[in-house]
């Protein structure tokens, strides 16, 4: 896998996290009733403005020119690598307003909706990039599937490593935090059913997607490991004692800490393996 691909994994897995984080947290606020926790939220989502740059800021290493970004939006009627650049950026933009514009209710409620439905769409583009390529491994509903479980997955232990952190004082925060709990080990499961269905399809699939199948049990087998290891033993298990924790009324921050870095570390080696065991179909 070249370098600029690593910029890649660096921008969709924290992209996704990001948008993920906001549309859980966002929900979990237009709920809450609390003035304590609407300071968590508000803090929470402010910390998801410097990590959305830096995933913008990788993805222009993607790029030779990084200045190109700007003029492919010219084709944003036909283009979905137009669309990914547009609406990704649309996030950021209207993530910004939302944080500057706290102060006004109304106006802070309209734009969240914005920028959930821009970030939405940002994964949707994403998703739509790589199955229009000429790879097999990427084309169909295992790359939506990669991607809406990253930003679930990942978004849902982000949200509740930052809920765990700023409500560490809040009473209130436990309820939330053991519902983020449980978004992530739920998207934790449908994970572990979509994926053997997707290894399926890359064996019964052409030679190219079988050759990728053949990668990722033998040169990137370890990798393959590696990434279950931290998503299940380092992500699924401290969440498991956390829930039961939360239900007892027993604090569990250390664990949510633990199970996200596990659970991102996951993302980011399973992306890798996205990027490094994708055969182009061959020509000619």
């Amino acid at each position: 896998m070249e370098t600029k691909e690593f910029a890649l994994v660096l921008f969709t897995v924290l992209s996704q996290a990001s948008v993920g984080a906001f549309i859980l947290l966002s929900w979990l606020r237009l709920r809450n009733r609390s003035e304590a926790m609407d300071a968590v939220y508000r803090r929470s989502i402010a910390v998801l403005l410097p990590i959305m740059a830096v995933a913008l800021v990788a993805s222009l290493f993607h790029l030779g020119r990084p200045m190109l970004a700007f003029t492919s939006l010219r084709r944003l009627a036909t283009s979905w690598l137009s669309r990914e650049i547009f609406f990704s950026g649309a996030f950021f933009a209207l993530l910004a307003a939302t944080v500057l514009l706290e102060k006004s209710a109304p106006a802070r409620k309209a734009l969240s909706a914005l920028t959930a439905l821009a970030g939405a769409v940002a994964v949707f583009s994403m998703g739509a990039v790589y199955t229009a390529t000429v790879i097999p491994a990427w084309q169909g509903w295992g790359t939506y599937a990669a991607f809406v479980g990253t930003t679930v997955l990942a978004g849902a232990g982000l949200a509740a490593g930052l809920v765990a952190f700023f409500g560490r004082s809040v009473a209130e925060a436990a309820g939330d935090l053991q519902q983020l709990v449980g978004a992530a080990i739920a998207a934790l499961i449908l994970g572990l059913v979509a994926y053997p269905l997707y290894l399926a399809s890359l064996g019964n699939g052409g030679a190219e997607a079988q050759a990728s199948l053949q990668l990722l049990g033998g040169p990137f087998a370890g990798w393959l490991a590696l990434r279950w290891a931290l998503t299940l033993a380092g992500g699924a298990v401290p969440l498991l004692i956390a829930w039961r924790r939360l239900s007892a009324g027993q604090k569990t921050s250390g664990l949510v800490y633990a199970a996200l870095v596990c659970m991102v570390a996951g993302e980011l080696v399973g992306r890798y393996l996205f990027y490094a065991t994708g055969v182009p179909m061959s020509i000619g």
